[in-house]
């Protein structure tokens, strides 16, 4: 600005401006003797070979031996001299070059804010234009959510909104005729639509109807399973004849048939225990007896069932 605060208006940059001249150079014009003396090393070194020396004058190789690495760091230090003396003006000179760049840049950082903001403001204009096609082709009545068929190509500026209405009406018809062949697993038809729209992977679907098919197959055989073991089971004594249920709890017979009962009536009788005979007030001490019976397999049973009933320990042979 000048004195009255008024702006001074500033030229713009032309790329010519920019193009880097260099007015004076020259290059390997440094003269030095780097050869002579590589070269007399060259011719030198025989002297200092291995095969020269022995245990003999160990002195001798440790005087070489120090004299050969001084003449190398003097040398090598007079390179580095040199080489900070002859790189100093190029060093300046891509300080400048460095500098310059970074505040082009600066410049540029500050200037693609700007682009950029313009760039979100245009996708997001795009992105509200999309989503107003999408209501009106029909996205929501498919009880989809556009996100489901979201491609990010579309916000850019030359995927044209014609392509993008093409490319949403074939997602719609592949949806469709999708959801056309779930209706073939008509029992978990409902279930397996929820799925689809969370996916829109029909694959991945159809797999998921083939586990809740197998699933049902799987328990439809279990109870069926259950079923059969039930029906071939014994029936219960809670299903004997009325005439079995009706005999005194105290009779001999113990829900016996008519030919155990008979058994177990004739082992009473000999027991002194039958229905008929006087029962003992006070039993005497419990001892033990051996009998040798025979009988059919039927009347040993009888036989045990009954001993059992009355307390009777025994022991089979």
């Amino acid at each position: 600005m000048n004195e009255n605060n008024v702006p001074v208006p500033v030229e713009e940059l032309q790329a010519s401006q920019l193009e880097l001249v260099v007015s004076e150079k020259t290059i390997g014009s440094l003269t030095t003797n780097a050869k002579q003396i590589r070269e007399l090393v060259q011719n030198t070194l025989p002297k200092y070979d291995i095969a020269n020396y022995s245990t003999d004058d160990v002195a001798k190789a440790k005087a070489d031996k120090a004299l050969l690495n001084k003449a190398a760091k003097t040398l090598n230090d007079k390179r580095i001299a040199f080489e900070k003396e002859f790189m100093a003006p190029f060093g300046e000179f891509k300080e400048v070059v460095n500098e310059t760049v970074g505040l082009i840049k600066e410049a540029v950082g500050k200037i693609d804010t700007v682009i950029k903001a313009d760039e979100e403001r245009s996708k997001n204009e795009k992105r509200e234009a999309i989503e107003k096609l999408a209501d009106t082709i029909g996205v929501k009545e498919a009880g989809i959510s556009l996100d489901r068929i979201w491609s990010d190509k579309w916000l850019n500026k030359s995927t044209s909104m014609k392509s993008i209405e093409t490319e949403i009406r074939a997602r719609l018809e592949t949806i469709a005729s999708d959801l056309e062949t779930l209706k073939s697993f008509a029992e978990d038809y409902d279930v397996l639509v929820v799925r689809y729209k969370e996916n829109l992977n029909l694959q991945e679907t159809v797999r998921y109807a083939n586990q809740l098919k197998e699933q049902r197959e799987a328990k439809a055989k279990e109870e069926q399973a259950k079923t059969a073991a039930a029906a071939s089971a014994p029936e219960t004594k809670e299903e004997e004849s009325p005439a079995t249920q009706e005999q005194p709890a105290n009779s001999g017979s113990h829900g016996l048939d008519s030919a155990e009962r008979d058994a177990a009536d004739a082992f009473a009788d000999i027991l002194g225990q039958s229905d008929g005979a006087p029962q003992v007030e006070s039993p005497s001490a419990a001892s033990t007896r051996s009998y040798k019976i025979t009988a059919t397999k039927e009347q040993f049973a009888a036989l045990e069932s009954f001993l059992t009933s009355q307390g009777v320990s025994f022991a089979v042979n």
